[in-house]
């Protein structure tokens, strides 16, 4: 049920972009992070609380314009406990927003995530646990993500099984057991090859232009997600995100 109402969510808002949020932290606007140092001192907590006020800033230009949000709980957990608390708190701050909240845990299982964090709409997860990662509540979502950027992603994902690459099998299982199907990949062709398979699977999209997403589209311009992670750095987020939409409508037109 999840997944159909984040559908009707680009439906309203008609457009397929998301923000993506995890911003690394010496990335971040230098007056924020000094802000904190003063007020902190260096460390952690500077670290956590800047990474707090980055963030609802960010999700103030996204309210109202974007679809949802897509939190990288990595970025936020490098701070530990309190990392954990700023990720918490931002998906409440989504959800106050109107943003559909998906969490990329990337975790084995979705459930203690969706305990911890029960705002939340849906969780990524790494679907080699098979169909025990999906076992949730009908209001919730589980992605399962089976492409990566990582420099060694392709020992394993790349594999072949069968007649086809091991991701695109992986995905098959997990789309049968409910879950919508992550990809962070920029390769059109990956996302060709996927929705070759899965014609009726929801897709969502990271590190990808908006033409290479838009094979993932039906002609109504639904069935996928894109989230972009530009967002989060621009000087001006508003403006970055009233860009992400008009250059992602180039490509995919949501009716």
């Amino acid at each position: 049920m999840s997944i159909a109402v984040l559908q009707e969510q680009i439906r309203r808002r008609k457009t397929p972009v998301a923000l993506a949020l995890g911003p690394e932290a010496d990335r971040i606007a230098p007056k924020i992070r000094r802000n904190f140092t003063e007020m902190y001192g260096e460390g952690v907590m500077a670290t956590a609380e800047a990474l707090r006020y980055h963030g609802c800033q960010v999700l103030d230009a996204a309210a109202d314009r974007l679809s949802a949000v897509v939190l990288d709980a990595a970025a936020y957990l490098r701070c530990g406990a309190m990392g954990f608390d700023v990720l918490s708190n931002l998906v409440g701050a989504a959800k106050a927003r109107g943003l559909y909240a998906i969490v990329d845990a990337r975790g084995a299982l979705a459930e203690p995530w969706l305990a911890a964090m029960p705002q939340a709409d849906a969780v990524t997860v790494l679907p080699y646990l098979g169909g025990d990662a999906c076992r949730i509540g009908e209001d919730k979502a589980v992605f399962a993500l089976v492409t990566t950027d990582n420099s060694s992603a392709s020992d394993i994902q790349r594999l072949i099984a069968g007649d086809r690459k091991l991701f695109l099998a992986a995905a098959e299982q997990m789309a049968r057991r409910g879950a919508g199907i992550a990809l962070e990949s920029g390769y059109a062709l990956d996302i060709r090859d996927l929705r070759r398979k899965l014609d009726k699977t929801f897709l969502l999209l990271t590190h990808c232009t908006p033409q290479a997403a838009s094979v993932a589209f039906d002609d109504y311009g639904h069935g996928a997600l894109a989230a972009d992670g530009d967002i989060q750095y621009a000087e001006d987020p508003a403006a970055a995100v009233e860009q992400a939409i008009a250059a992602m409508k180039e490509w995919v037109s949501v009716v």
